[in-house]
């Protein structure tokens, strides 16, 4: 049995055990009181702001996925010009959107048709006034695709030389077309610096393109009807077989075998003597 000695020792430690039980039970209802709240706000805010992640996340996703959708269902160039406004939030699509527009625009321009014969539906010829509006919005296009990607990149334009460089071969397109050489050397000199080594084929292509715009350039003089040398007098007529060529001389010796044939043709049997038996 134990002795009433350990016995107390025992009571007085489940004692002490309780009080110190207590007394942290106390320390942290005291703690929550004081700054539970706090903490607590801090871990929803928290919680609010990964959701709102989350959310914001998943609403760019499909967004940008409706933006594309939008501009790949889109065939003509004032649709891809609305796709761009629609969704300038998205800029990697609003760009491609225009640049896409001017392609189109820019085909319009080349072949004078604005669409082209469907069944029983005739083709759609752009005429003086369209082939002006089609020039200037073309150009828009490819403008504003260039800056929308200049921005994007954080304003260096080498950064977004893509762009950029499809941009100024199509504004030197549209120049061209209008017959402003010098418009079109400028935009294809540049597109040469902007392309430099990194993009080093397409400079190349953008010197040829320089070199083709001066050929152009250079007036061509023709002559006059004074300057041009006198025609050659026309040869006589000769006999036959006199210089007429191989068909002449085959023709001729036909002629001459027939004669021949005629010639050695046997009398007529009535006239010939009876040689009677």
């Amino acid at each position: 049995m134990d002795s009433p000695a350990n016995d107390k020792k025992r009571l007085n430690q489940v004692q002490t055990q309780d009080l110190t039980e207590s007394r942290i039970n106390d320390d942290f209802v005291y703690w929550l009181k004081n700054n539970g709240m706090n903490y607590l706000l801090v871990v929803l805010i928290a919680a609010c702001a990964f959701l709102g992640f989350n959310y914001w996340q998943r609403q760019t996703v499909e967004k940008t996925a409706t933006a594309w959708s939008d501009m790949m269902s889109a065939t003509l160039p004032e649709a891809l010009e609305q796709v761009a406004k629609d969704h300038s939030d998205v800029p990697q699509v609003a760009m491609m959107a225009l640049l896409s527009a001017g392609d189109l625009r820019l085909r319009q321009i080349q072949s004078g048709i604005v669409s082209p014969a469907v069944g029983t539906t005739p083709a759609v010829v752009l005429d003086d006034a369209g082939r002006k509006i089609a020039q200037d919005a073309a150009d828009e296009d490819y403008r504003s695709a260039a800056d929308l990607a200049t921005k994007a990149a954080g304003g260096s334009r080498s950064n977004a030389a893509l762009v950029v460089l499809q941009s100024l071969f199509g504004r030197a397109a549209i120049a061209e077309s209008r017959g402003d050489i010098d418009a079109s050397r400028k935009l294809l000199a540049e597109a040469e610096t902007t392309a430099g080594e990194n993009w080093a084929p397409i400079a190349k292509l953008a010197k040829a393109r320089i070199e083709g715009l001066v050929a152009l350039a250079t007036p061509v003089t023709l002559p006059r009807n004074a300057d041009l040398p006198a025609p050659a007098p026309a040869t006589p007529a000769t006999a036959p077989g006199a210089g007429t060529g191989a068909a002449d001389d085959l023709f001729n010796s036909l002629i001459n075998e027939q004669q021949k044939q005629g010639e050695q043709k046997p009398a007529d049997p009535a006239a010939a003597p009876s040689t009677g038996g």
